[in-house]
């Protein structure tokens, strides 16, 4: 009695579930006695995740996650949470292999962000490599340079009309008519380790390509299915040369056995409408194929200086909308994170001030991700926070136009990751995996 009496051992004690039973409950003068039910016996499938009954202490830990979150909106409807089946499968990552499908567009390209998110991700739930790497792109990598001849890229913003895309959005297809043999080559720099390569193709019965890894003798590789073993162990150069008529070809994926894999799928000038051109059956296949377990959409800087009001910012976050429906419907067991346009600004009269509309096009988007059962992640109010983009530019951030510098990516990566690590032990204690 003297404990519950005592404010602080009262604490203690109720945040580790103990109550002090009431008189009346001792002494039920007069009334029936308790009926005891039995529970029905509860067979839960084997390695399945559950909610579980939280403690006080629990229930106050969660509390404090919440209002530590500041950007990221996961809401639970009915114990339910849009990054739920990713969560799930971060506790699976020590023996088996999680892909990200990060899109996006300038602001990603050349593995910008993704590059860093992906070492504080691999740094704890492991994995090596980069994901999926185009055969040749405009933009520099930190870790690898690419090269390709006798091919023609396509992607599904420059080239609405195409069709045969991979889950990138990008595909590449030998020039006919060209008597020089198609090739392609990386060459990696120190800092990326990796342990296998693979070409991710359309499906075909059997083709050849030779391969030559470091500058030895060329090896004959068929081509099988969808995803094809170019090379196991380390190497610093893969060259990679192609028969006439060979399917379409996606890109390489550099990736080791287990933990966290982020695949980049940056386009420039991209605002993410051409995603409507890749197949539902694609996506199904490859998510399938690379155990997909999230899908990121990093989209909007490209639209904001081109809103007129708050009504065109409702529009474009209706477009939005339809194009997260379109993912949720092919991959129904996949996680989607929708991530906000940022600020951005203009010069005017020698002085940088932000576009009227960047927050309302967030606004939208936030809310199209809501109806759509999707997470949010509200860059522009991050920014916000440091005097939105003249301070972020004051800060060595980003340039006027929006782009982060690196240290700016560091910095939106480590805000994107901390606010997923909160989310992640709020799923972690709410809920339990039975084996």
């Amino acid at each position: 009695m003297w404990a519950f009496s005592n404010p602080s051992w009262n604490k203690w004690l109720t945040e580790r579930g103990l109550r002090f039973t009431q008189t009346g409950q001792l002494i039920r003068g007069g009334e029936k006695p308790y009926t005891i039910v039995k529970p029905k016996k509860i067979v839960v499938k084997p390695d399945s995740v559950i909610l579980k009954n939280l403690t006080a202490a629990e229930r106050k830990r969660i509390d404090t996650l919440h209002r530590k979150i500041a950007f990221l909106n996961n809401a639970s409807i009915n114990g339910k949470a849009p990054l739920d089946a990713f969560f799930a499968a971060l506790q699976t990552t020590a023996d088996s292999l999680v892909h990200i499908w990060y899109y996006g567009d300038s602001q990603i390209e050349g593995d910008r962000i993704t590059q860093d998110l992906r070492l504080l991700l691999q740094k704890q739930f492991g994995g090596i490599g980069q994901g999926l790497v185009p055969l040749n792109d405009v933009a520099s990598y930190r870790f690898l340079e690419t090269d390709c001849r006798g091919f023609v890229k396509y992607n599904v913003f420059n080239h609405r009309k195409s069709t045969g895309f991979g889950f990138s959005g990008i595909k590449y297809r030998i020039k006919t008519g060209d008597s020089t043999p198609a090739q392609s080559t990386f060459k990696v720099l120190p800092g990326l380790q990796f342990s296998k390569v693979y070409l991710l193709h359309d499906k075909v019965e059997k083709a050849m390509v030779r391969v030559s890894a470091d500058k030895h003798t060329e090896n004959e590789v068929t081509l099988t299915g969808a995803k094809t073993l170019l090379h196991e162990g380390k190497c610093k150069e893969l060259k990679v040369k192609y028969p006439t008529g060979i399917p379409s070809v996606f890109g390489y994926l550099l990736e080791g056995q287990k933990g966290i894999q982020i695949d980049n799928c940056g386009i420039r000038g991209h605002s993410g409408d051409g995603l409507f051109n890749i197949s539902e059956g694609i996506l199904k296949q490859h998510a399938s194929l690379l155990n997909t377990k999230l899908v990121v959409f990093h989209y909007g800087n490209n639209a904001i200086p081109y809103l007129k009001s708050e009504a065109h910012a409702a529009q474009v976050g209706n477009e939005f909308y339809k194009l997260f429906v379109k993912f949720r419907k092919a991959l129904p067991k996949v996680s989607i994170l929708v991530i906000s346009g940022g600020d951005m600004g203009r010069l005017i009269d020698e002085k940088p001030e932000s576009y009227p509309f960047a927050a309302a096009l967030a606004s939208e988007m936030g809310k199209a991700a809501e109806k759509a059962g999707c997470a949010f992640f509200d860059m522009h109010a991050l920014m916000q926070t440091n005097e939105g983009i003249e301070g972020w530019v004051k800060q060595g951030k980003a340039s006027i136009d929006g782009h982060l510098s690196v240290y700016g990516q560091k910095f939106f990566a480590q805000a994107l990751y901390r606010e997923l690590m909160k989310s992640y032990e709020i799923y972690q204690i709410s809920h339990t995996r039975s084996h």
